[in-house]
């Protein structure tokens, strides 16, 4: 009995080992930058200087870790880990639609604008309260476009991860034309009113999650800007990422980017989707990948980024 406890003992005294050998590969800090903004901070466990990339969400209601109300892949979580693990360091942080209640905001008072003077924000933070090597903004999908309008200033690098070059109206009436045809030519109609008269009224009701009361005042803000146009605008290094099997945003997105600034850093990653996992089936795979918490993202975008943060 007394062999058989002791091995017991040094079995879990290696498992708890191991484990903190795991805890210590990188930090994580919650960190609250104003009112509106609080995210988690991930670093490695090293006193060396290091990069910091800020990551910047998705469109909608999606939090610092990559998920929304209906589904859960903790892509970003996972990326900030990885990152920190190759001595790269990151901010996530979950966008003020998240804090908007609390504060009485209502929805239509919110604009792209906003989130982008968050971003902004935030860099402005580190800036005066950390010690990195650099500072690197990078956004995802509708965070491309936010992250490189804030990375006019103060930034030394600006990555896009599946991010669009065209401008919203442009790609919304395209998805329509290829997936719902006819809505596409009542969605042209809207967007050509929000721009001329200031709001749509006479649309097809299927487009009510697009063009409801709510949401006018920030599709309309969302409307005055170009990614194509705006990365122009940029003279710091800059890196497009893009994956061929993402439904969300084509690869001819990215393209045009890079049409755009020749001098960017362009990878395309085969068999990755928006939320940077591998994919070799089916679209129901693709689909059922953005609840699978559980898959590993793509080597491929953590040594991308990490290469590019460390340059």
């Amino acid at each position: 009995m007394k062999v058989r406890f002791s091995i017991f003992l040094i079995a879990l005294t290696t498992i708890c080992l191991a484990q903190e050998k795991e805890e210590k590969e990188y930090n994580s800090a919650i960190v609250r930058v104003n009112r509106f903004i609080e995210g988690t901070l991930a670093t490695p466990y090293s006193d060396d200087k290091v990069p910091l990339v800020i990551f910047i969400m998705d469109a909608g209601a999606i939090n610092r870790e990559g998920n929304d109300r209906m589904s859960k892949n903790d892509a970003f979580k996972l990326l900030a880990t990885q990152l920190a693990k190759q001595g790269v360091a990151s901010y996530r942080y979950d966008k003020r639609l998240f804090k908007i209640d609390a504060f009485g905001i209502r929805e239509n008072e919110i604009s792209i604008d906003h989130f982008i003077e968050d971003a902004a924000a935030v860099v402005s933070y580190f800036q005066k309260n950390g010690n990195y090597t650099k500072i690197i903004i990078a956004g995802h999908g509708q965070g491309s476009l936010i992250g490189m309008i804030a990375a006019k200033n103060n930034v030394d690098g600006f990555i896009s991860i599946a991010g669009n070059a065209q401008s919203i109206d442009q790609i919304v009436v395209q998805q329509l034309e290829k997936q719902a045809p006819g809505l596409d030519k009542s969605a042209a109609v809207a967007f050509s009113d929000l721009k001329e008269k200031g709001r749509a009224m006479n649309y097809d009701p299927a487009l009510e999650s697009i063009f409801g009361y709510q949401l006018q005042p920030f599709m309309k803000s969302w409307l005055k800007y170009t990614p194509s146009e705006e990365i122009k605008n940029l003279d710091i290094p800059i890196l497009i990422l893009q994956g061929d099997k993402d439904l969300q945003v084509e690869v001819s997105e990215a393209e045009k980017l890079k049409e755009a600034v020749p001098n960017a850093e362009y990878v395309l990653i085969e068999n990755m989707n928006h939320i940077l996992r591998e994919i070799k089936g089916s679209r129901l795979e693709n689909h059922k990948s953005y609840n699978e918490y559980w898959l590993e993202i793509m080597p491929e975008v953590t040594t991308a980024i990490a290469s590019f943060a460390k340059k």
